[in-house]
């Protein structure tokens, strides 16, 4: 036990060592850039500023966990050995798995750690963040609201499309209302404007004109109607969402805003992919401890252990890089949401398997 507690601690110290010097670095870099180019013309006080930097910090902390984890575990391994503590373990008669354990364990945490870190905190401090950003800097009056990219809504028969949004009076302008029967388009509505009715709970035109059709798809009447009632029931707020960014939401929060898009027939494929990151994300952590044990453990020439480190870095560049490739696909619909997800783990996860097995093979 104090051994498993010895390596933990050292790869521990590690990793903490290695991620606040990785987010000192970010940061100082950063206030550099910013201090000439976005900071330069505004009169911002020292406390916004302050805030502004430390609401960014569980953000920046997920970004860089996992490449402290593997840097952590090259570097752990590395003295390990270096001292002969790793030769000194095994000729005393412990597997490569007992040794490994204190460093899965390790891994295990931070995987534990960056799901809460996704879940309960970054949500809070990325609203926090752009409240400061867009109106204690930028001075805007409010945060923006975004709303999704889709600009029609559709229920059972029918669809209404526009061109725009107002969000202050929650109106839409430019509006197009199609109602079909058994796949036959019966009218096409237009009207400048629609505003949602809280009474009766549906979207109502303005000023529409209602073009009928008979079962030939030909035209036989026109109506004006000052006001007219569709059969849509969703709410501004199901339809316009009061965040442009996934990292504001919890995974059941963002679940939601998911449902209900689909629900009004938006098409939300970026909010999928971020869905699914926030659980297969955290497994890096996890997944780059397995990559580094098989070059951290193996007895080869020393310039043969500074490949595999290399090796274990570019991997991560790879990783971190195809996620990004994988995740523009997804977005374009070219590629499974879910699958983009999760391919670069599966990837590591096959290549740590074939390193270790060749391990024991000694190979």
């Amino acid at each position: 036990m104090r051994i498993w507690w010895y390596i933990a601690s050292q790869y521990l110290k590690s990793i903490l060592s290695i991620l606040l010097f990785s987010l000192s670095i970010y940061f100082i870099l950063t206030y550099m850039e910013e201090s000439q180019h976005y900071f330069d013309g505004r009169t911002i006080s020292a406390k916004i500023k302050f805030y502004y930097y430390l609401w960014q910090v569980p953000t920046i902390t997920i970004q860089l966990m996992p490449f402290a984890v593997l840097i952590g575990g090259i570097v752990t391994n590395w003295l390990l050995a270096k001292h002969g503590e790793i030769s000194a373990l095994r000729a005393a008669g412990m597997s490569m798995l007992r040794i490994s354990i204190p460093l899965v364990s390790v891994g295990l945490l931070f995987t534990a750690g960056q799901f809460i870190l996704n879940e309960f905190i970054q949500p809070v401090s990325t609203t926090n963040f752009l409240r400061v950003r867009n109106i204690e800097i930028e001075g805007s009056k409010k945060n923006d609201y975004v709303f999704t990219e889709s600009k029609w809504l559709k229920s059972k028969g029918t669809i209404l499309y526009f061109q725009r949004y107002d969000e202050s009076k929650q109106e839409l302008y430019d509006v197009e209302f199609f109602k079909s029967e058994s796949s036959n388009i019966r009218q096409i509505v237009h009207a400048k404007s629609a505003y949602f009715d809280e009474n009766i709970g549906n979207w109502v035109l303005r000023s529409a004109i209602v073009n009928n059709f008979d079962s030939h798809y030909q035209l036989n009447k026109i109506d004006v109607k000052s006001y007219y009632v569709t059969n849509i029931d969703f709410a501004p707020p199901k339809v316009l969402k009061d965040t442009s960014d996934s990292n504001q939401l919890s995974y059941w929060q963002l679940k939601k805003v998911i449902d209900d898009a689909q629900e009004a027939g938006a098409n939300v494929s970026d909010r999928i992919i971020d869905l699914y990151l926030k659980i297969s994300a955290p497994f890096a952590n996890i997944l780059f401890v397995f990559l580094t044990i098989p070059f951290a453990l193996k007895k080869e020439r020393q310039e043969e252990k500074y490949i595999g480190i290399v090796i274990c870095i570019v991997t991560a560049l790879v990783y971190w890089f195809g996620n990004l490739v994988l995740k523009s696909f997804a977005i374009k619909g070219s590629l499974n949401p879910l699958l983009a997800a999760w391919i670069m783990n599966i990837l590591v996860l096959c290549l740590s398997f074939m390193l270790i097995r060749k391990l024991d093979k000694g190979q």
